[in-house]
């Protein structure tokens, strides 16, 4: 059974901080170095200095700034518990504009053996040490994780109902223009009819694996430590839930960047892809008749690819499916099938032998869901770029089902879910 309980949430103090656009920033997984500076530069209360400091010892400073922040006003807790209606408008990059509503509360945590809460992506170990260190010294969670539940569109009615018509308590728009809006809602009958319509839902891991992950070693820790009230903060994470039937539920795909510390034979890899793929060329220039032969079936197998040295850009359509059993034989049929794990196993690690956590690791391998940015990527110094087609969520879904994960950065939920609106600190509640 999910817990889903509403929470006192700490938030910028208006009075304060009357521009909620000076603090708020993206997830600390997805900002750029510059993006980076130019938050810090923005305020010095932007919750930056909280996610991603850049001192020294950037853990204990953000402690020491949190702590500052609540003592001067900065920050200021509600008197009551909420939950949170959280209503995004935003355009995809193809310009259609489209909402995703969800709500806001604290999930207990959940061992994933219970398979009420359902990851979909495998991990890094180095990110989750870095958001360990980080919570030990905040002891807040920060920023929500994202979840799905199957179906039950009805409950965001019921949050819809409860929000009524009355302006939002939050409203903001970000860096890119997409507004976000979040309606606190304190009536008891409407939480706990939220609480008891997701009650028997499992909920599937969308975004934010390293902090849940993390969020359960770290309450693992306080117990043995002695601290054993089920009821305390630190059992629970601040979670966003919306629908998988949601119509503004948007997934883009993730594509991979070989850098230039990673030395490519061409002809080779070209001469063994072909043994297994067809290649449709294009030239280089020809962004778009690449890109619309890339998306020309939802056809499993299909990827874009551009080497540097090279005048011509390549869709691979995979024609020998015997590849997958040959470099991916060890994952369970669902994974087996997926893009992701094709391109991952079959074209990257078995092909090109590229150890793929260690080279993301390492810098070698880089992930953007901006095809441009791949592509240019590969003008300005990259030995390669492959484009991939979004995952579908009946994808996601089943392999949660099957209790098994995709490879690390197989989706990219969009949009992200803004830092900075509420946190859930871990004092007494």
């Amino acid at each position: 059974m999910v817990m889903l309980r509403p929470f006192r949430p700490l938030r910028y103090n208006l009075g304060v901080v009357p521009d909620l656009a000076d603090v708020v920033s993206p997830p600390y997984d997805v900002i750029s170095v510059a993006h980076r500076n130019a938050l810090h530069e923005r305020s010095e209360h932007n919750v930056i200095h909280l996610i991603l400091n850049r001192a020294a010892d950037p853990y204990g400073t953000a402690a020491e700034l949190l702590q500052a922040w609540r003592r001067d006003g900065v920050l200021a807790r509600d008197s009551q518990p909420a939950l949170c209606f959280y209503v995004e408008d935003f355009r995809l990059p193809n310009g259609h504009a489209h909402r995703r509503e969800g709500i806001i509360g604290t999930v207990r945590l959940e061992p994933f053996s219970s398979r009420q809460i359902r990851p979909h992506e495998r991990t890094f170990a180095r990110a989750k040490e870095d958001r360990m260190r980080l919570l030990r010294a905040c002891r807040t969670n920060l920023s929500p994780l994202f979840g799905l539940f199957a179906d039950r569109m009805d409950v965001l009615e019921l949050a819809r109902k409860a929000a009524g018509s009355r302006a939002a308590d939050i409203d903001v728009r970000d860096d890119g223009d997409e507004r976000h809006r979040v309606w606190l809602l304190h009536a008891a009958d409407g939480i706990e009819a939220i609480s008891a319509a997701l009650a028997e839902e499992p909920v599937i891991i969308a975004d934010g694996h390293h902090r849940y992950e993390t969020a359960l070693a770290y309450a693992e820790a306080q117990r043995e430590q002695g601290q054993n009230d089920p009821e305390a903060p630190f059992n629970f994470v601040l979670m966003y839930l919306t629908s998988m039937s949601h119509p503004g539920l948007v997934i883009l795909p993730t594509h991979r960047v070989l850098t230039a510390g990673v030395k490519l034979d061409a002809r080779k890899f070209l001469a063994e892809i072909e043994e297994h793929f067809q290649l449709v060329r294009f030239p280089r220039s020809a962004r778009e008749a690449f890109r619309a032969c890339l998306r020309e079936h939802p056809q499993r197998g299909r990827f874009g690819i551009t080497l540097a040295g090279q005048h011509e850009s390549m869709v691979a359509i995979m024609r020998d499916e015997a590849v997958i059993e040959r470099f991916a034989s060890q994952f369970a049929p669902v994974v087996r099938r997926l893009d992701v794990t094709v391109l991952d196993r079959v074209i990257l690690r078995g092909l090109l032998g590229i150890d793929c956590t260690a080279a993301a690791q390492e810098g070698h391998l880089t992930y953007t869901h901006d095809e441009y940015a791949a592509l240019t990527a590969v003008d300005q110094g990259a030995e390669a770029a492959f484009l991939m087609n979004p995952p579908d969520i009946d994808d996601v879904e089943a392999v949660c089902r099957a209790g098994e994960t995709m490879p690390q950065k197989s989706t990219y939920f969009f949009p992200k879910l803004l830092t900075g609106l509420v946190f859930h600190p871990f004092d007494a509640p």
